[in-house]
C-alpha cells in the first residue's frame, strides 16, 4: 500500500510520509474534500468542488473509482487526488480530551 499523488494529467508522485488532511487539501488545491474508500484499506482524497471549479477529468482516479462503484456509474473524478492508507486519517486511539477555556 503506497501513498501517492495522482495528478489529472496522469502523473503519479510517491508521498513518503503520512499527511494531515490540511496538507492533502493544500497539495491538491482544495478547500473542501471528499473521499472514496478503495480496496485493501486505501482511501482516495479528492476535491469535492471539482465540478464547480471546472477541474479536468482524472482518468486514472476515475478508473479506480469506477472499479469500486455500482456497475454503470459514469461520474468522473475531477482534478488531482491523493491515495493513502485509510489508517493515516484514523482518529487517535483512546478517549477524546476536552479542553476548557
Amino acid at each position: 500500500m503506497s501513498r501517492r499523488l495522482i495528478r489529472a494529467d496522469g502523473t503519479e508522485t510517491p508521498i513518503p510520509l503520512p499527511m494531515t488532511i490540511r496538507e492533502v487539501a493544500d497539495l491538491i488545491g482544495a478547500t473542501t474534500l471528499d473521499s472514496v474508500n478503495l480496496a485493501h484499506g486505501e482511501v482516495m482524497i479528492l476535491d469535492d468542488l471539482g465540478c464547480e471549479r471546472g477541474l479536468p477529468v482524472n482518468a486514472t482516479a476515475t478508473a479506480m473509482y469506477h472499479a469500486r462503484c455500482v456497475p454503470g456509474t459514469t461520474w468522473p473524478i475531477l482534478g488531482d487526488v491523493v491515495i493513502a492508507p485509510d489508517a493515516d486519517f484514523a482518529p487517535a486511539a483512546g478517549p477524546l480530551e476536552r479542553h476548557s477555556g
